[in-house]
């Protein structure tokens, strides 16, 4: 975890400001279901024993199908801007790197996973995150969001959280589907899929996509093309069985981290990067008997990734010199779990999951003219896993869950993790208390470990202890209220030591704050939603703040039903200021800003609809990273058409 950072002071009064301007927009809108009923919602993400929302203590959002079309934003971070404790960094556009810390941590503290396969890339320089600009928003059905550590539940990873992406799968009936889009400086999307039932409960989809994010900002290019499937199988006896796959290559171009982008970079050569992932499966729930069910899955993912850096000219920090690497990691995982119903209020599983990977890299750094150093490594671990979880209700209003789970790493000492959860319901339902005490971990990265310049096969696992205590009251039918505070410790922080020039554990962070969310129906057509969150960051023994990382933010958004054929859309952000740090100016403040997305659709027919989308429509003139500027105002059009 890198902790060049002061601790900044906090906009306390801005971000209660913002959200007390909020509560006073209300009066003022007059809109549709944006969310799901959350009685209604099935999730798969934070529990082996529960899939209904409304049965889980976890801090969790979805973001459905529905959502994700009326938005219609041109790529999945976008989309993540506005989640209750999330916060979003994509420097320039998608060619570049982008950044999702959840309540303050590290993004390597988030453990990704599609469609339930993890796909943290333990070999890449950032020690372990995932790269959201792969994934193409026509490939998803919806995304589940869990905040707080999942050790206890997946193992390795999940010190901060959880994101699970979840693809499109069966249609109710048989049917193409058609997506153009395009927009300004050179945007393009294009999708195509197929999907329709098979039998009673099943189906299949299949779906291939491209895009072009254009040249939205100066040297920022970035281009994907993906292929992805889906077969579903089920009977009457209560089996089931998953079968899927996805293909991706993605390609772009970026000014370096930490060079001070378009606007201050000495030298104008651009970083390169590709990639390649590989991702298939299958999972099933087979009945054993009455009150018992086995689960079992099995997955394999296979990351090629490539990248050379013209590196950064010397400023107010060192500079970093030219720089490169082909790497590959290979990941095959295998669970079953047996779920046992004992008896109507008490629901248990225990089971074992295992998975092995193997990482390579061939790399170099030209430290000077004909002085190349070879930066090469190739690792492997296997990792299993046995866990237990109990699900338990003492009376109607009260559900209490535990988990706890032991990881044995081959040639590492095991780590225990275990999470603790309550859900208390009173005043007739209206009022919702949830708990949660839990722990993490995160074995230290393939790049850490390895390489031959930093690398420290002494290192231990980063860890993390977090509690969170949240209410969500039901002021009447059409609106629910809901705040939530938390705290987490995270330590053994791997950080870089410039003295001994290696990788070290050493690093404490403290990170407390709060989420308040608001849900408003204000009519049978128009939908408000609100969220603000506050966030309070301690480095042990240090001064310097955390980058990119504001000490508030919060958003308004809005789905409108105007009538049968138009719908509109719009979110708004506001934003306190950032610490961050570049080569070329060292540590400074970035500004606040707001952000104003909006999306129009005509619903044409049953098998047409058109959408006009305009991202950043205010045009605010901001930076996400020092000297790289965000993406002006763009317009963006897009045709959708089934048969």
């Amino acid at each position: 975890m890198t902790t060049k950072t002061n601790k900044s002071t906090c906009s306390g009064m801005a971000a209660c400001g913002f959200f007390a301007a909020s509560l006073a927009f209300l009066p003022t809108l007059t809109m549709a279901n944006e969310t799901d009923d959350p009685a209604d919602v099935i999730v798969v993400t934070g529990s082996r024993v529960s899939d209904q929302l409304t049965e889980l203590s976890n801090s969790t959002n979805v973001i459905g199908r529905s959502q994700i079309e009326a938005q219609n934003h041109s790529n999945v971070l976008d989309l993540l801007r506005n989640s209750p404790g999330i916060m979003v960094s994509q420097p320039g556009g998608r060619g570049g790197v982008a950044n999702l810390f959840v309540r303050g941590g590290e993004p390597n503290f988030t453990m990704v996973m599609l469609d339930g396969v993890r796909v943290n890339d333990p070999n890449n320089t950032r020690g372990g995150s995932f790269d959201f600009s792969t994934l193409n928003m026509q490939d998803i059905e919806r995304i589940e969001i869990v905040r707080g550590p999942q050790s206890a539940i997946y193992g390795s990873d999940a010190l901060s959280g959880v994101v699970n992406i979840i693809s499109k799968g069966r249609a109710e009936t048989l049917g193409v589907g058609l997506n153009a889009e395009i927009g300004e400086e050179g945007f393009e999307r294009y999708a195509i899929d197929i999907a329709g039932p098979i039998g009673a409960g099943g189906g299949f989809s299949l779906r291939a996509a491209s895009v072009d994010d254009g040249d939205i900002t100066e040297g920022n290019t970035y281009t994907s093309e993906s292929v992805s499937g889906k077969l579903i199988f089920g009977a009457e006896d209560g089996w089931s069985l998953r079968v899927f796959g996805r293909y991706s290559d993605n390609a772009g171009t970026s000014f370096p981290e930490d060079s001070g982008g378009a606007e201050l970079a000495v030298m104008r050569l651009l970083d390169v990067k590709s990639s390649e992932d590989v991702s298939f499966g299958a999972a099933g729930s087979f009945p054993l008997a009455s009150n018992w069910t086995l689960n079992v899955t099995a997955n394999q993912y296979d990351h090629d990734d490539s990248y050379a850096s013209p590196g950064v000219a010397p400023g107010v920090r060192d500079g970093v010199p030219p720089n490169g690497a082909d790497s590959s990691l290979d990941r095959s995982s295998m669970s079953a779990n047996v779920v046992a119903d004992i008896s109507s209020n008490f629901r248990a599983t225990f089971g074992v999951d295992y998975y092995d990977e193997q990482g390579s890299s061939d790399g170099y750094v030209d430290f000077a003219p004909g002085f190349s150093i070879p930066t090469m490594f190739e690792i492997d671990r296997n990792v299993t896993g046995v866990f237990a979880e109990v699900r338990y209700h003492p009376v109607q209003s009260v559900t209490l869950l535990a988990s706890l789970r032991n990881d044995d790493p081959d040639g590492e000492s095991g780590e225990t993790t275990a999470k603790l959860g309550g859900l208390f319901e009173f005043n007739g339902g209206r009022s919702i208390l949830r708990a949660n005490w839990g722990e993490g971990f995160k074995l230290p990265s393939f790049y850490a470990l390895a390489n031959p310049l930093v690398g420290n096969p002494d290192l231990k696992s980063e860890r993390s202890d977090s509690a969170d205590i949240g209410i969500t009251q039901h002021v009447n039918d059409r609106m629910a209220l809901t705040l939530t505070l938390y705290r987490s410790v995270f330590e053994d922080l791997i950080d870089f030591d410039f003295d001994l020039f290696t990788n070290v554990n050493r690093t404490e962070v403290t990170a407390q704050g709060a989420e308040l969310q608001l849900d408003y129906q204000l009519s049978d057509a128009l939908h408000l939603s609100a969220e603000a969150m506050y966030l309070d960051l301690d480095v042990k023994d240090s001064d310097t703040p955390l980058r990119q990382r504001p000490d508030w933010r919060g958003s308004v958004s809005m789905l409108w039903d105007i009538n049968r054929a138009w719908r509109w859309h719009a979110s708004w952000m506001l934003q306190g200021e950032t610490f961050d740090s570049s080569i070329p100016t060292g540590g400074l403040m970035l500004d606040g800003y707001n952000r104003l997305d909006t999306a129009l659709t005509w619903l044409a027919g049953k098998s047409l609809n058109v959408q006009l989308s305009v991202d950043n429509l205010l045009d605010e003139n901001y930076a996400e990273a020092i000297g790289f500027p965000a993406a002006s105002r763009r317009a963006r059009l897009a045709v959708r058409y089934r048969f």
